[in-house]
C-alpha cells in the first residue's frame, strides 16, 4: 500500500464515519475487498472495539479472513456490511464493473463504499494491470449499479494520483471539513511528562525565535503563514497580515491585531483553498506542524505552491539533539520526530532549491529559498519518497546530530546570508547565496563546538519561587547577547523551581536560550537548600555558580569574568557585590510606594537589554554590599566555586529550613571564604540587580531577621556575625560605574 492511499482512506473515515452520527456511535461491520496486507492495510484505521474488520482476497495471507474462489462473488449475505472498502484492487480486475456491483450488493442501505484506484502510474501486474480511472468512470459505475456517488476527489500526488470515491445506496450530503490531519491528530505533538531528563538536552547558537524575528525584520512580509501555532510565540513576531493554522492552539502570548488563527489541520486548510492568504501569496512561511516526515513534506509541497516569487520557507525541528528525540513516536519532552529527513530529501530530489541549515535552539531551522511554485517533482514522486524516508527505522546519522552541515545563527556566514537576502528583496532580483562561500574551517570548528556543548565549562544554578515576572529578565541577562565574551556552549543554566504556586512560563523561558534546563521541586519545602544541592550535584560544569534568588539580573561580564577568575586559581571562591533596582534599598523604597509596576516603568528608562551595564544607572547598593566595591560583602548572590570545592564544604547546609533559606546564603558564603584553601576573588565592575518581587527577605515589609538569626544560632551555636576575609579583585570599571564608585568606601578602609 502506498502512503497517499492510506491517507485518503483515513480522510474517508474521518469525514463519513466519525463525521456521521448515524455510524460513529454503533458497531460497524467492515469488509475490505482486496484486503491482503501488502506494505500496510486499512485495518489500522478500521480497528478497535467498534469495528469488525474482514479482509477478502484471492489468496490467504496476512490480513485475509475471507479467501475468494471467484473474484466477483463474496460468500456473504446481501446488505451485511456497514462499510465496504477497496483500494489498489480495481485496476487488477478484468471486469471491474462486476467487482463493483458485488460491493454494492454487500453494503447496507445507510452504509458507504470507499473506493480508491489509480489514475496514473507504471504498469504493475498483480497478476494483471488493466485500467486507470478518472472521475467520469466513478460516475458511470454509480449509474450502472443504481447507487450514488456522494464524493469524489482526484489526488495530485504521484505516481498513482489516486481517484477516491465515496458511494452510497441512498443520497447523502458531501462532507468536506471534518477531517483531522491525515497524519495524526494534533495531540501527538504534545507530551504529558513534565520533568526534564538527560534525553531532553538542547543546543544551538541562538534561540530559533531570535532568527525568525530577524527574518521578519529583513523580509517585512505583507503576508505571513504559519503551520503549527501552539503557544503563539512565533506568530506574535508578525507585523503584517498573518495567519496561523493549528487544530489545537494553546496561546500563551497576545497576538498582534493583524494575526488570525485558523483552527484546522494543515491538509484540510490547503485542500479547501478558500482562505485569502493562499491567494495573497505569503512572502514568509514557517512550518512547525506535525513532527513526522510525510506531514512536513506535504506542508512544504503545499506551501511552495502558494508562496510568492522570492518567498522564504522556514522549517523547524530539523536538527535533533539526541537519537531518542528523533523517533516517530514521542517519548521525550524535546521531540523532533523524523522531520530531520526533510533536508536530505530536498537535497536529493530538489537540487534547484537553496537550503541553509541553522544551528538554532532547541532543534535547528532549515531556511529554503529559490522556490518554484510550478515544480511537480515532489508531487509526482510523493509515494516512493514517503516509502523511502518515512518507513526507514534508521536514526539520524552523526553529521545530523553533530550539526556538521549547519551554520551559526550568530556568525559571519549567516550575516552574509541575511545581507544577500535583504539586497535581493530591495532589488527585486533572484536570490543567490552559496553556502560554500563560508570561510574554510568554519564548519569544522562549529561542529567541534557542538560536540563539546554537552560538557560546559560553567554551570549556573538559578533558584525561583513564584517569579513568573522576574525570571525571564534574569535569564535574558544571563545569556548572549546580553552576556558578553562567552558562548552558550561554554555554560549551562539550571533553573530550580522550588514548588511555585504561580509558576513561570517554561516554554517562554526555554526559548530564551538553548543552554537552559529545569528542575521542578514539589510544593511543600519553604527552603530551597535541598533543591540547590541536588542541582549542584547534577551540574556538568567544572565551575558551578549559585544564584539563590532568581529575581537578580546580571551585568554583562559576570560569567566571562567568573571563568577568567577561575583560570587564575586552584581553589577560587568568586563573589560579586549586589544592587537593588530603584533609588535606594528596596525595603525602604517599598515604604515610599516602590512596587513591581513602578519598577517596570523604571526599566523602560534605560536600554538595559542592549547594554546590561545601564542597570547601574537605576540601581542602588544592596544592604549586604553597602560599603561598595572595595569591601568584603556580607553575602553574594552569585557565588562561583569549583564543583569539587562545593563538595568539600558540603554545599548548602540543609538544616536551614526558614522560607527562602533564611541565612543559608550568608552561611555558605562565609564558610566558603574561610575554607583553608580558599582564594577569594571579587569581580570588579560586575554585579547582580534585585528585582522587586515581594520575597520573604529582601522585599518583606516587616523584617524577619530575628527569625532567621534564631535559626542560624540554633545551627551554629551563635548569632550570625560578619567575618570578613582578604580578597583580590579581577575586572575593570566603566564610565557607568561612576555613581557606585562614589558610594563605595575607599580601599583598605
Amino acid at each position: 500500500m502506498h502512503a497517499s492511499s492510506f491517507e485518503n482512506m483515513l480522510k474517508c473515515y474521518w469525514r463519513y464515519v466519525v463525521g456521521n452520527p448515524d455510524l460513529r456511535d454503533r458497531s460497524l461491520r467492515v469488509i475490505d475487498i482486496g484486503g491482503a496486507d501488502v506494505n500496510g492495510s486499512y485495518s489500522e484505521i478500521f480497528s478497535g472495539p467498534g469495528f469488525e474488520y474482514n479482509g477478502a482476497d484471492l489468496v490467504a495471507g496476512p490480513g485475509v479472513s475471507i479467501v475468494l474462489d471467484d473474484p466477483y462473488q463474496v460468500p456473504c449475505e446481501d446488505t451485511s456490511f456497514d462499510l465496504v472498502l477497496s483500494g489498489q484492487m480495481l485496476e487488477h480486475s478484468e471486469y471491474f464493473w462486476l467487482a463493483f456491483a458485488e460491493m454494492v450488493r454487500l453494503v447496507k442501505p445507510d452504509g458507504f463504499i470507499f473506493l480508491i484506484a489509480p489514475s496514473a502510474g507504471p504498469i504493475h501486474q498483480y497478476p494483471v494491470d488493466c485500467y486507470r480511472f478518472y472521475p467520469d468512470s466513478y460516475k458511470a459505475l454509480a449509474k450502472l449499479t443504481g447507487c450514488h456517488l456522494v464524493d469524489c476527489w482526484h489526488d495530485q500526488r504521484g505516481p498513482w494520483n489516486d481517484l477516491v470515491g465515496v458511494f452510497s445506496k441512498t443520497p447523502r450530503a458531501k462532507v468536506s471539513q471534518t477531517a483531522p490531519d491525515v497524519g495524526a491528530v494534533a495531540p501527538i505533538n504534545q507530551f504529558a511528562g513534565d520533568a526534564d531528563s538527560d534525553l531532553d538536552l538542547v543546543k544551538g547558537g541562538a534561540p530559533y525565535l531570535r532568527v525568525l524575528e530577524r527574518l521578519h525584520t529583513v523580509i517585512k512580509p505583507k503576508n505571513y503563514l504559519e503551520i503549527g501555532v501552539r503557544h503563539g510565540r512565533s506568530l506574535a513576531l508578525s507585523r503584517g497580515q498573518a495567519v496561523g493554522v493549528d487544530p489545537d492552539p494553546d496561546l500563551k502570548v497576545p497576538l498582534p491585531p493583524s494575526a488570525e488563527i485558523v483552527q484546522q489541520e494543515s491538509d484540510v486548510f490547503f485542500e479547501l483553498g478558500s482562505h485569502p492568504v493562499l491567494k495573497a501569496k505569503p512572502e514568509l512561511i514557517f512550518i512547525d506542524g506535525m513532527h513526522l516526515f510525510e506531514n512536513v513534506l506535504r506542508d512544504f509541497m503545499h506551501a511552495e505552491r502558494i508562496a510568492s516569487s522570492g518567498a522564504v520557507i522556514v522549517i523547524d525541528d530539523v536538527l535533533p539533539n539526541l537519537p531518542e528525540q528523533a523517533t516517530r513516536e514521542r517519548n521525550t519532552r524535546v521531540w523532533t520526530g523524523d522531520v530531520w529527513k526533510i533536508h536530505a530529501c530536498l537535497e536529493k530530489y530538489r537540487p534547484d532549491l537553496q537550503l541553509v541549515l541553522l544551528d538554532t535552539a532547541p532543534s535547528g531551522l532549515l531556511i529554503i529559498t529559490g522556490l518554484d511554485s510550478k515544480s511537480r517533482i515532489l508531487w509526482n514522486r510523493y509515494n516512493p519518497i514517503v516509502r523511502e524516508y518515512s518507513q526507514s527505522d534508521e536514526g539520524p546519522p552523526p553529521h545530523v546530530l553533530d550539526r556538521q552541515q549547519a551554520i551559526s545563527p550568530t556568525g559571519q556566514a549567516f550575516d552574509d546570508f541575511m545581507r544577500v537576502l535583504a539586497e535581493t528583496r530591495q532589488a527585486d532580483s533572484k536570490f543567490r547565496w552559496r553556502k560554500h562561500d563560508v570561510k574554510p574551517g568554519y564548519e569544522a570548528s562549529h561542529a567541534a563546538r557542538s560536540k563539546v556543548s554537552n560538557r560546559p565549562r560553567l554551570s549556573i544554578v538559578v533558584v525561583a519561587y513564584n517569579m513568573a515576572r522576574e525570571l525571564p529578565r534574569t535569564l535574558r541577562s544571563l545569556t548572549p547577547p546580553m552576556q558578553r565574551d562567552i558562548d552558550v556552549a561554554d555554560y549551562e543554566i539550571i533553573v530550580v523551581d522550588n514548588g511555585s504556586t504561580r509558576p513561570f512560563d517554561r516554554d517562554a523561558c526555554q526559548a530564551i536560550s538553548p543552554n537552559i534546563r529545569f528542575v521542578f521541586e514539589p510544593p511543600g519545602d519553604p527552603s530551597p537548600v535541598k533543591a540547590i544541592n541536588r542541582a549542584i550535584h547534577a551540574a556538568r560544569g567544572e565551575l558551578v555558580g549559585v544564584c539563590i534568588d532568581g529575581a537578580r539580573m546580571a551585568s554583562p561580564g559576570l560569567l566571562a569574568k567568573a571563568l577568567q577568575a577561575e583560570a587564575t586559581s586552584d581553589c577560587p571562591v568568586i563573589g560579586t557585590i549586589a544592587f537593588h533596582l530603584g533609588g535606594e534599598v528596596q525595603t525602604k523604597a517599598a515604604q515610599k510606594g516602590y512596587n513591581q509596576e513602578v519598577e517596570d516603568e523604571l526599566l523602560k528608562t534605560v536600554p538595559w537589554e542592549k547594554d546590561g551595564y545601564r542597570l547601574f544607572d537605576i540601581a542602588a547598593l544592596a544592604g549586604s554590599s553597602s560599603r561598595g566595591w572595595y569591601s568584603w560583602p556580607t553575602e553574594t548572590n552569585a557565588l562561583f566555586m569549583k564543583k569539587a570545592t562545593w563538595q568539600e564544604i558540603g554545599g548548602f547546609d540543609e538544616s536551614f529550613q526558614c522560607p527562602g533559606g533564611g541565612l543559608a546564603n550568608l552561611d555558605v558564603w562565609t564558610r566558603a571564604c574561610h575554607h583553608p584553601k580558599a582564594d577569594v576573588i571579587m569581580l570588579l565592575g560586575d554585579a547582580t540587580f534585585h528585582q522587586f518581587h515581594g520575597g520573604v527577605a529582601t522585599n518583606a515589609q516587616v523584617s524577619r531577621w530575628d527569625e532567621f538569626d534564631s535559626e542560624y544560632k540554633a545551627i551554629r551555636g551563635e548569632k550570625f556575625k560578619r567575618r570578613a576575609v582578604p580578597f583580590r579583585l579581577i575586572g575593570e570599571f566603566l564610565k557607568v560605574h561612576g555613581k557606585s564608585i562614589a558610594a563605595s568606601a575607599p580601599p583598605g578602609s
